[in-house]
């Protein structure tokens, strides 16, 4: 895992940060509203493979750097010199859905605590954690159709799972901004708080999804994205496996005892 004793810079950007159970990933740009240059996309997969390597991790919180802004997009300013051709382009959004997927892929619960702009591949970023929690200030939007641009396709699997067709059309037809409240009544988000309290509110979920078995929650993930898929596609062994292994597992009897104790239970994923 990263160290984390040395003061960051924004050349660490994505930056993960671990703080005991939870690990923090850091879009570090402020000064751009944390829009992602090419590096920094490339650097996602990166980083998550090194915190799937860690057991003791049972949350990854993705969050923008400087309390304003959660992500404003792609960095624009490098389109002219790392998007000027068709191939080029396509390699560009190869490497944006290489970053959602590795985050869909982590088998801890994953939450994006959003401030500010969350727009085109920062809404991808987001989409591609299991929850969001946003500030009432919040705002949300797909501009690809103002920059003559196509969404990557892989990345409206992701839209499509959160809100109905009818929504992602308005959304990817106008280009339009929407703002936390009706991010919340069309499902795009889980949550809107009041500005200032997301911190505390990110606090209290990360507090209670440590306290949950982490078997469990890996066989509710995983289950979860299994039963997405079209069912032609699908195969539970692996969900009947894990159901298997939570019913096999020492948290298992620790849960049980717990609850006739009368006490909480203290699990070790295991």
């Amino acid at each position: 895992m990263p160290d984390n004793s040395a003061k960051p810079t924004q050349s660490d950007n994505p930056l993960l940060v671990v703080r005991g159970h939870v690990a923090e990933l850091l879009i570090n740009a402020p000064d751009r509203k944390n829009a992602l240059p090419l590096a920094a996309w490339s650097r996602i997969p990166e980083l998550l493979a090194e915190l799937a390597e860690s057991p003791d991790i049972r949350v990854c919180v993705v969050k923008g750097a400087g309390g304003r802004d959660f992500c404003a997009g792609a960095d624009i300013s490098e389109f002219e010199a790392i998007r000027s051709t068709p191939e080029a382009a396509k390699h560009y959004d190869n490497i944006n859905v290489a970053a959602f997927k590795a985050l869909k892929a982590l088998d801890i619960p994953v939450v994006a605590a959003i401030e500010g702009p969350c727009l085109g591949g920062g809404l991808g970023v987001a989409l591609a954690c299991d929850l969001r929690l946003a500030s009432r200030s919040a705002f949300f939007g797909i501009p690809a159709a103002k920059l003559g641009l196509a969404y990557p396709p892989e990345a409206l699997g992701d839209l499509l799972e959160a809100i109905s067709a009818s929504n992602a059309k308005q959304l990817l037809f106008t280009g339009e901004r929407i703002s936390a409240e009706r991010a919340l009544q069309i499902g795009l988000i889980n949550e809107m708080v009041e500005d200032g309290s997301l911190d505390e509110r990110i606090s209290k979920l990360t507090d209670s999804l440590c306290a949950n078995a982490p078997l469990s929650l890996k066989a509710a993930k995983g289950a979860i994205a299994l039963l997405n898929r079209p069912e032609e596609t699908r195969d539970l062994q692996t969900a009947l496996q894990d159901a298997q292994t939570c019913i096999d597992s020492a948290d298992y009897k620790e849960g049980y005892r717990a609850f006739l104790e009368k006490r909480a239970p203290v699990f070790k994923g295991v």
